[in-house]
């Protein structure tokens, strides 16, 4: 046989026999991620289980995106002067900038259809200000048969405020046969802006592990509920900074409520954590 076909030969079969290796290596490399990323997504799971603590949702690896915030909140004087709100001005009074009215009119209020009803108090502006910027939350919205307290917020791109400074609570109870707003109170920002550029967040998952890990979680407990929102950290002069939070709402074996709350751009613990206030920067 020619030598030279030999060399052939012998050069194929080298090609093909690193090729096969590269795919089993590569297949085994894929397999080992998937076992690794099941074996880390079941991890957090398979502790909680060993715990008997019981999840009421599924938890998501999802990394969502957000902001450092910057926003003013408003002392509603200047929207309370303008002609459009002088119906509100007459039955409603401000206090450390934040605004209770008992509305004159009787406005009804379906429990059943809760979204729907808040919508559409909030479309009519002589009823609330600016009342198209906050959007309905049921995470932390409390009813209770004919006696509610609907909780509402201004967001910032899909993600909304859950601290004071940004609420609508409206006070639903039963009056005269029927179920109507008896009252509300309203806090608003303004002058809201990104101090950074968009970053990714930490995840559900992650931020249920450092939880655990903390011993935040206690024993036979149940997560409820684990939602988004914007939450001040510090407040500047006027300007307050908001980062995103995670909270975890748990009841505990003995019925009581928690509500942990996880900083989701780095990972801690926040739950007890003060708001500084800076007077002179």
């Amino acid at each position: 046989m020619d030598f030279r076909k030999i060399e052939w030969i012998f050069f194929f079969v080298f090609i093909g026999l690193n090729i096969f290796l590269f795919s089993i290596f590569w297949s085994n490399q894929h397999e080992q991620s998937l076992v690794t990323n099941s074996n880390q997504r079941e991890d957090i799971i398979h502790r909680l289980k060993n715990d008997d603590i019981e999840l009421n949702e599924k938890i998501s690896d999802e990394h969502r995106e957000g902001y450092y915030l910057s926003a003013e909140q408003d002392d509603f004087q200047a929207l309370l002067s303008e002609p459009s709100n002088q119906t509100i001005a007459q039955t409603a009074s401000v206090s450390d900038k934040i605004l209770t009215d008992y509305p004159s009119q009787n406005r009804e209020f379906d429990l059943k259809t809760t979204q729907k009803s808040f919508n559409q108090l909030m479309q009519e502006n002589t009823f609330i200000m600016d009342g198209q910027q906050y959007s309905y939350l049921p995470d932390i919205s409390k009813k209770e048969n004919e006696l509610a307290k609907i909780v509402g917020a201004q967001s910032y791109e899909g993600i909304p405020f859950m601290d004071e400074t940004s609420r609508v609570t409206l006070d639903v109870e039963k009056s005269d046969g029927e179920v109507q707003v008896l009252k509300y109170t309203q806090t608003r920002l303004k002058e809201i802006e990104p101090l950074r550029e968009k970053m990714s967040l930490y995840s559900e998952k992650e931020i249920l592990n450092t939880l655990y890990i903390n011993n935040n979680i206690p024993a036979k407990s149940t997560i409820t509920n684990v939602y988004l929102g914007y939450f001040r950290t510090l407040e500047v002069r006027e300007k307050n900074v908001y980062v995103p939070v995670w909270f975890v709402k748990i009841r505990t074996a003995d019925k009581t409520t928690q509500i942990e709350k996880v900083n989701a751009l780095n990972n801690q613990v926040i739950t007890n954590n003060l708001v500084p206030k800076v007077e002179n920067p």
